[in-house]
């Protein structure tokens, strides 16, 4: 009998210290997985514009760093901003495809000029250096613009013609023509094709100029 409780007893403190360290390993598993989905969640920017440019003059003279630089989204006319560092750079990102208003705002809240700018939804759009002259803004270049979209019309011959892209984010979709010369770099798996050889329907990562309108003559191409 006395061995009989002995070797009861010893199950018991054997289930219990199982029953403990089974929780403990369950505790430290549900912290590792509840950190690791924080560290996921709510990351997605693709369907966003960012927008960056440098004030190099303002005239009257003022300082360029600290310059508050707004564009303001046209149908919800929410307002997306950044302060220009010391050495006038400044880029903003938010959802606001289409044609907004761009403004420059001094420290004293007065504006130094506006303007309507054209942004494909989903792009990042590099106006370049930028001056503001009694209430003028003037760009000094063509503007850099990267996007991605699914071709849809292809009009190329050779190496030479165009292709029509969609582009979109939640809230607009635009068409955009992108031109191409014999110039411009198309690859596809990390090999060049020609421009006729981009197929209705791949999806593609165009860098170039942005032109009058949704049109942008095209540096480079890349079948995704």
């Amino acid at each position: 009998m006395k061995i009989f409780s002995n070797n009861i007893l010893t199950g018991v403190v054997f289930l219990v210290l199982l029953s403990l360290f089974m929780i403990g390993g369950c505790d430290i598993d549900f912290s590792s997985n509840n950190s690791g989905g924080g560290s996921n969640g709510g990351n997605n920017t693709s369907n966003t514009e960012t927008t960056q440019g440098t004030i190099v003059s303002i005239i009257p003279l003022e300082n360029i760093g600290g310059i508050t630089v707004q564009i303001k989204e046209e149908s919800s006319n929410k307002i997306f901003s950044d302060a220009t560092n010391d050495s006038g750079f400044f880029s903003i990102s938010g959802q606001y495809a289409g044609t907004p208003e761009m403004e420059f705002i001094n420290g004293e809240s007065i504006s130094l000029g506006r303007i309507f700018i054209n942004v494909i939804p989903g792009s990042e759009l590099d106006l370049g250096n930028i001056r503001l002259e009694n209430g003028v803004v003037i760009f000094e270049n063509d503007a850099d613009i990267t996007f991605e979209g699914d071709m849809i019309v292809n009009n190329c011959t050779d190496n030479a013609g165009s292709i029509e892209v969609e582009a979109e984010n939640d809230e607009i979709t635009a068409n955009i023509i992108v031109q191409i010369g014999p110039s411009t770099d198309i690859v596809r798996d990390g090999d060049d094709i020609s421009c006729q050889n981009i197929l209705v329907g791949q999806t593609v990562e165009v860098r170039g100029l942005l032109l009058t309108g949704n049109t942008v003559d095209a540096f480079r191409i890349e079948v995704l």
